[in-house]
């Protein structure tokens, strides 16, 4: 019976909305302690991929917001026949290239064996802090310590405890500021009087990818949204060294074929996926995808190159892209050497992220489909909500 959960002790009614490059999806769900979230309502709106100025994409995004954000809260108030509790929280999830994060670091040695406080954390997260240079300060929408280490070794309660070393690890993000006013904005039309909590892509998916069934400590975190990518070298559950790219899905799209629309070739390069095609088209395709691979290659493997300049890769590489282009790339990386780079000398174990691995911290509401972005916002949400 549709509703039926709604007005249950200490129930919290939360909006997500995850900010991309070239699409915006906005959640609703209900969070209760113990369990898994909810999901009430989703929507997804997508800007057609086409060249835009910075500024036009951002009011375009914009409005993509809204419309969203006004699906989602329709869906939201009829399926539970309009007796509904209301959002009394908001997140945004700003992605690429809107966001860009690094991992900030501090050390301190001692003397002698020290006792060590709150307030020697605090002091050297803002060493940390201060010694972050290539984002902009003046832009910042978060920060925060992610591990702290006496002595070499991780722990999550240092009060109180004796050493001679500390270090901290602080995630620091930026955000493009013209975004980030149109993001606020475009969500307080539809949720008034709620200003939105800014997280960072990336921020989300080490969180999330650090309570994962199959987690691994050391891995490579390769995110391609519409516009640009993300890759990030994970060592010991530390986002330690960063990049971004300019290749996204839209230039992929362009290499792939530069006479069809970015609609029609995802839609071949699907179709192929699902081997379920085998007209000219889809061969001309898929000779295509095979024509590009060594630029790919270039452009992916300088930029590992560069994560790999202080120390080598981890062999285990997740994969977050368009559904539609995910099985060609995740392919792709498993299967060509970038074995100067990694740690085994062995190529990459590539693991695609899908809706199923959040199942664990995302229950849908009978008839409710979440995406792989989806999903991953509303873990994102319920793990930090519970923490």
């Amino acid at each position: 019976m549709f509703g039926i959960h709604l007005g249950q002790a200490r129930e919290k009614i939360v909006a997500v909305a995850d900010i991309g490059s070239g699409n915006v999806s906005v959640v609703i769900l209900s969070l209760r302690p113990g369990g898994p979230a909810t999901a009430l309502a989703a929507s997804r709106a997508i800007l057609p991929i086409q060249e835009r100025t910075p500024e036009a994409r951002i009011a375009g995004l914009g409005e993509q917001i809204v419309k969203a954000g006004e699906q989602a809260q329709k869906i939201y108030s009829t399926r539970s026949g309009g007796d509904v509790n209301p959002v009394t929280e908001l997140y945004a999830i700003i992605r690429t290239p809107w966001s860009r994060s690094k991992t900030a670091h501090a050390t301190t040695v001692l003397a002698k064996q020290t006792r060590v406080t709150d307030a020697t954390i605090r002091s050297l997260a803002q060493q940390a802090l201060a010694s972050e240079k290539e984002l902009d300060a003046k832009n910042f929408m978060e920060a925060g310590v992610i591990r702290i280490e006496l002595n070499g070794y991780p722990t999550s309660e240092p009060d109180g405890k004796y050493a001679t070393e500390v270090s901290v690890f602080a995630l620091v993000s930026d955000c493009e500021p013209l975004m980030r006013a149109q993001a606020t904005a475009s969500l307080q039309k539809v949720f008034p009087h709620l200003v939105p909590v800014l997280r960072s892509g990336m921020r989300e998916l080490v969180s999330v990818l650090r309570h994962m069934p199959y987690a691994e400590r050391d891995y490579v975190i390769l995110d391609i949204a519409c516009e640009g990518a993300t890759i990030a070298a994970i060592y010991d559950g530390v986002a330690m060294e960063h990049q971004t790219l300019a290749e996204g899905t839209r230039a992929i799209l362009q290499r792939v074929s530069d006479s069809g629309t970015p609609e029609e070739t995802l839609s071949l390069m699907r179709m192929l996926a699902r081997e379920d095609c085998s007209s000219p088209e889809c061969e001309k395709i898929r000779d295509a995808m095979a024509r590009v691979e060594p630029d790919l290659v270039r452009v992916f493997g300088g930029a590992m190159g560069t994560l790999a300049t202080a120390r080598r890769l981890p062999s285990t590489l997740v994969l977050s892209a368009e559904p539609d282009m995910a099985p060609w790339l995740s392919a792709f990386f498993a299967r060509i050497d970038f074995t100067q780079f990694t740690l085994t000398t062995q190529p990459f174990t590539v693991k695609r992220l899908l809706p199923a691995d959040f199942s664990g911290w995302v229950k849908p509401e009978s008839g409710v489909t979440l995406d792989t972005g989806q999903a991953l916002s509303v873990a994102f949400v319920q793990l930090e909500q519970s923490t």
